[in-house]
């Protein structure tokens, strides 16, 4: 082993820590690796911003205005209330039904939209079909990722697949090519999941109504006890926190400076902040009482607390992946200057934690309790950094160039699929077509665009570089081969393939495969064997991340609206991982061998 590969195995280690540990933001590890490749000489200045200028970014940057256009026209909304009707069916032919539409959705657009628009949809009516919304959202998550899967343009992941593979001379895929080995994932997923799956999920998301849908969930707060509050000089025994069970004091940062967790015997102070969890209920008790304060509705800007516009609505709003939000906190986000509204209170994935509020960064699939001025609540309700989950009456969505941009999706696809145009050629002529009819405001679209992703490609492609540069790649080949001995293809494609899903379902599936696709085909290659498959399994592998709520953006959306578990996607979807590996290490050696 060389010093060079030691430093491309060093490099890769330390990206992996930051990618579980959450420290920094994929997208700034990833613009890191890019630094630190170039700084050590292991890329050549082109080799390192080439991320930039790769077809795979192209192509998916492209993409997601084409379906940022179908989101704004009202296409994909459009296909949602249709979705409606299919639970007048018996519960297990819609959830059958409703599987294959998202999944074939899917397979052009991004999943995560897909998803978003869905998520609003069950959330209204899973009270009224009086189905328990836990038992909705991990098939509609599960059948997105497959879905995705499923062809070529379906997820960025397959696009970086088949980019890496064409610069080392193995050809682009064609965008159905590999369609019907997806199909077999998804008609194996969704009779896994409407025969078992259903029943292994826990009915904890209860959708009665708003007030009783947020009593089952704890909400957590930084209130500053005023002058007005009869707490004061009184010992924590003596208040409601002690009195009342539905509202919990966790901590107690008095004002000069010590901090404390709530004895008996603590003596309260005017000033003092207090970090409490409780439900819906308590928060609006608290919201209008004059005994203390929510530390974030204090210092509104004139404009927002004028006469005029104090009518104030309460709702809850869901984080999104692409959201301003994502990596600040209460105090650096700015939420009541750019969004108009307080933030009260957050539910962190199911998790208290012990910090102020000010210290707790906000994550893709936090929940926000915000007090919205009135005036601004549709505006507010648009916005592409919050899913409003409350049950508030959809606003009207223009939809006058739905059927413009169904037909510019379809000519895309047609484009690529008759081999007129290469796919990357045929996205940004949908985006355009898109821009120039106005079924996307392409200035919107800048906002609502998932930048991390492009920059996640342009920092981690590189690295790709840099493992073939130094022959890394070719030394986890030789090694992974010695390990498995005879060199039977289908030993080779099972290991590759379960070893490949572990490592998406814990850091980004597109990492993983960026990471993973030159050494599996170095193995095809020291093998003998045809590369194809081999850089198949990376791709299916690298998107089936179903027995972690992290692995996949998907799985992280419906985590809080679904209330479920870490264990929740272990034991469902753990059971699915298993299945897809058995099938994928019968299937596709089949079909290439």
């Amino acid at each position: 082993m060389t010093f060079e590969m030691i430093l491309v195995f060093g490099v890769i280690f330390i990206s992996i820590i930051f990618f579980l540990t959450e420290w920094l933001p994929v997208d700034v590890v990833s613009f890191g690796i890019m630094v630190v490749l170039l700084v050590t000489g292991l890329v050549t200045p082109q080799q390192g911003i080439m991320g930039f200028g790769n077809q795979a970014t192209i192509t998916i940057l492209a993409l997601m205005i084409v379906g940022i256009g179908l989101e704004q026209s009202g296409a994909i909304s459009l296909l949602g209330q249709q979705i409606q009707k299919l639970f007048t069916l018996p519960f297990g032919l819609a959830v059958t039904l409703m599987m294959f539409i998202v999944a074939f959705v899917s397979a052009f657009i991004s999943s995560t939209a897909v998803v978003i628009v869905f998520l609003r949809i069950f959330i209204e009516i899973a009270p009224k079909i009086k189905v328990n919304l836990s038992k909705l959202l991990i098939p509609l998550s599960f059948a997105a990722i497959i879905g995705g899967s499923c062809s070529l343009m379906g997820t960025s992941t397959n696009l970086i697949v088949n980019s890496i593979a064409n610069s080392q001379g193995y050809g682009d895929f064609a965008i159905f090519e590999f369609s019907g080995i997806g199909a077999l994932f998804l008609v194996a997923t969704i009779i896994y999941m409407v025969v078992i799956g259903i029943r292994l999920i826990p009915g904890r998301a209860k959708q009665l109504n708003m007030a009783e849908e947020f009593k089952l969930q704890d909400y957590l707060t930084l209130l500053e006890v005023n002058a007005e509050s009869k707490m004061i000089n009184k010992p924590v025994s003596e208040t409601n926190f002690k009195k009342d069970d539905q509202i919990t004091l966790l901590k107690i940062f008095h004002k000069n400076g010590q901090e404390r967790f709530p004895t008996d015997h603590e003596i309260i102070q005017e000033g003092d902040q207090l970090l409490v969890k409780g439900n819906l209920e308590k928060m609006k008790l608290i919201y209008h009482s004059r005994g203390v304060t929510f530390v974030h509705q204090k210092n509104l800007t004139e404009d927002f607390a004028s006469e005029k516009n104090t009518e104030q609505i309460l709702c809850k709003a869901l984080i999104l992946p692409n959201s301003r939000l994502v990596g600040s906190n209460f105090r650096t986000a700015q939420i009541k200057r750019d969004f108009q509204a307080v933030p009260l209170a957050i539910q962190k994935k199911r998790k208290i934690v012990w910090r102020r509020l000010e210290q707790i960064k906000i994550e893709v699939g936090d929940i926000l309790l915000l007090s919205v001025n009135k005036a601004n609540f549709q505006r507010f309700y648009k916005l592409p950094d919050f899913l409003v989950l409350q049950e508030f009456e959809e606003f009207d969505i223009k939809t006058g160039n739905k059927w413009i941009s169904i037909a510019i999706l379809i000519g895309l696809v047609s484009l690529s699929a008759f081999g007129i145009l290469p796919i990357m050629i045929s996205a940004l002529a949908g985006a355009f077509a898109m821009a120039i009819t106005r079924c996307v405001d392409i200035h919107k679209a800048y906002r609502e665009i998932n930048w991390s992703i492009i920059f996640l490609l342009a920092g981690m492609i590189p690295l790709g570089s840099a493992m073939s540069n130094t022959g890394a790649d070719s030394f986890l080949a030789k090694q992974f081969i010695t390990l498995l001995g005879d060199g039977n293809p289908t030993v080779f494609i099972s290991a590759l393939f379960i070893f490949t899903m572990v490592m998406s379902g814990f850091i980004s599936n597109n990492a993983t495969a960026i990471l993973l696709t030159p050494v599996a085909i170095s193995i095809a290659v020291k093998s003998g064997l045809d590369p194809k498959p081999f850089i198949l399994t990376i791709m299916f592998a690298a998107n089936m991340s179903f027995f972690t709520p992290i692995g996949y953006q998907t799985n992280t959306l419906i985590l809080s609206p679904g209330n479920y578990k870490f264990r929740d996607f272990l034991l469902v979807g753990g059971i699915l991982t298993i299945i897809c590996w058995i099938l994928a290490s019968i299937v596709i050696p089949l079909a290439y061998f």
